[in-house]
């Protein structure tokens, strides 16, 4: 009968972690004191008491036993499994021990998926395209993802031996400067930089994606920072009120619940799609405003106390960040839940609707990104051109990664082909 496929991967994934037990449990052995406290200063570059969560521990683990050696015999712990005790394994057990250890790290970027069997990736280091095996991470992994893994060699397949850490794609470029200029200093080439550093490699795209976090600041097409604020209002003659704003061209009426009113606030004066800046909702004897910066909130008070001042009393302004908004959510473990849910296929497609809209107008938007410049200007020289399609790039890996979530993801093909970057 032929041979069970899932039952032998099985077996050689129970027998991996085997061995791999196995060969930790020979560092009491082969490695001292100071070996220890040396490999956790290479690894968390402190000889300080840490801190490390999960995958900090399992990252110190892969590089421990696969790369770090001793200072006796300059041998890691597989090899000197092998060594000592290879006689003795089965010959499945030294081909799977033999594959672990010559594994080795990569930071790869995925190129193209197929779900269900594996994953083509380009090695940052070689240039070279290979193709891993691995079904979950056809599952999770989009293009344009970049990841810090291993990678090992068995029955003529690449796999990955670690489940790996990301690289954000806006640091990608700034990550591999950095290991060109620090391979220069030592005298080594990228691959052999990357192959022997295993244990700097995470910590430097950690490093490099905390400060691109710490710099991210979402703005609206202004350029003012995002935030979520709402001014509040007793209203004294509500009738009144909604009839003076049913005349504003800035405000569009919107379906509400019985006994509340619900508005719109757009822009005005153009064709085609307008921005929304906010929504005024008003009922029980108050009236709020939303919107999203502190810019538009002033803006939005203003347009209001202008056309129905003496029939409003404001009572106060409330502003919050988007990084007060995770600090709450990491707090309490859960997101922000929405007052009144809209069914699930709607907002999908409302959604689809917003991004078309804005990317609509996006080409002729200032971005910061582009020091101030709009697309259509920035695309006219080389080195604009290349930041309009690392943009657009980036937009595109965020809507792979939505659509893997179950969202709509946008098509930017319509865009490319507004500033003649169809095909790159």
């Amino acid at each position: 009968m032929p041979k069970n496929p899932d039952a032998n991967a099985a077996n050689d994934q129970e027998t991996r972690r085997r061995l791999c037990d196995d060969v930790i449990a020979g560092l009491e052995r082969w490695h001292t004191d100071s070996d220890k406290r040396r490999a956790k200063r290479y690894y968390f570059e402190t000889s300080a008491k840490i801190e490390a969560d999960e995958s900090e521990i399992n990252g110190f683990l892969q590089w421990y036993v696969h790369d770090f050696r001793d200072a006796a015999t300059g041998r890691t712990l597989m090899e000197h499994h092998l060594e000592t005790h290879g006689a003795q394994l089965t010959p499945r057990e030294r081909e799977i021990l033999q594959a672990l250890r010559d594994s080795y790290p990569g930071v790869f970027e995925t190129e193209a998926v197929e779900e269900g069997r594996g994953i083509h990736l380009r090695d940052l280091a070689t240039g070279d395209t290979i193709f891993v095996h691995d079904i979950t991470a056809s599952r999770e992994l989009v293009r344009g993802d970049c990841i810090l893994s291993r990678i090992e060699d068995l029955d003529g397949k690449l796999r990955f031996v670690s489940d790996g850490f990301s690289l954000p794609p806006a640091v990608r470029d700034e990550f591999l400067k950095l290991i060109d200029k620090e391979a220069r200093a030592l005298g080594q080439t990228r691959v052999e930089y990357v192959r022997r550093s295993g244990n700097r490699l995470y910590r430097k795209i950690r490093n490099l994606s905390d400060k691109w976090l710490q710099k991210l600041q979402v703005v609206n097409r202004e350029g003012d920072a995002v935030e979520f604020c709402r001014a509040d209002y007793s209203v004294l003659d509500e009738a009144a009120l909604l009839g003076k704003l049913r005349l504003l061209a800035e405000l569009m009426e919107e379906p509400g619940k019985p006994g509340e009113a619900h508005f719109a606030w757009l822009e005005t004066a153009i064709e085609g799609p307008r921005a929304v800046y906010g929504h005024v909702q008003i009922g029980g004897g108050h009236l709020r405003l939303e919107a999203q910066s502190r810019t538009r909130l002033q803006l939005g008070r203003g347009l209001l106390e202008a056309h129905a001042g003496r029939l409003l009393k404001h009572q106060d302004d409330a502003y919050q960040s988007l990084d007060e908004i995770k600090r709450q959510m990491a707090a309490s473990g859960e997101p922000v839940k929405r007052d009144k849910p809209i069914p699930a296929e709607l907002e999908r497609e409302l959604i689809l609707q917003m991004k078309a809209n804005h990317y609509a107008r996006w080409p002729d938007d200032p971005l910061p990104a582009l020091g101030g410049k709009t697309a259509r200007q920035a695309v006219k020289t080389q080195s604009g051109r290349k930041a309009v399609l690392d943009l657009i790039r980036d937009m595109e890996h965020h809507e792979a990664r939505g659509a893997k979530e179950g969202d709509l993801a946008f098509d930017f093909t319509p865009l490319r082909k507004t500033l003649g970057l169809e095909g790159e």
